[in-house]
């Protein structure tokens, strides 16, 4: 697997709309456990501080993230992250999360970062603090807020 982000553009746009964690493939502006990746891209236009990228495994895109400063909170946070159902349970959330970690990395000031989560989403809670990711013992709109230092 190579895999890597690139940022979303005319080429990829519409494939990455149509990405959906949904196992029937429906897409919805709210899915189960994340914002749909066409209202994160919108998003990101109208808030200052997101980065949206799509997830690739060589040609492949399998997911999209969105990360940056949340000028909300105040903080450095992973606020979107997703694998298409179609390439879920086959190791690429682990590969992008830590890409995804890197790449934040790299961002001037940032020491934490953060990431929040639907408390039912226990395979999120399992990869998250396999990274190291701490709970706060916070919640941000009704989701657990998990911190990596």
């Amino acid at each position: 697997m190579s895999i890597y982000l690139k940022d979303i553009d005319k080429s990829n746009l519409v494939e990455c709309t149509l990405l959906t964690t949904n196992k029937d493939g429906k897409h919805y502006v709210f899915e189960e456990f994340v914002a749909s990746n066409a209202f994160s891209i919108a998003q990101s236009k109208v808030q200052n501080g997101w980065i949206v990228k799509a997830i690739y495994d060589d040609d492949l895109m399998i997911g999209f993230t969105m990360y940056g400063y949340c000028y909300e909170y105040s903080f450095y946070e992973i606020c979107r992250f997703m694998i298409d159902h179609r390439y879920q349970g086959k190791g690429y959330g682990k590969l992008a999360l830590g890409k995804i970690i890197e790449e934040m990395k790299k961002l001037e000031d940032c020491k934490d970062i953060y990431i929040s989560f639907n408390p039912k989403n226990n395979i999120a809670r399992k990869l998250y603090e396999s990274f190291g990711f701490k709970d706060t013992g916070k919640v941000l709109e009704d989701e657990l807020l998990f911190k990596l230092e």
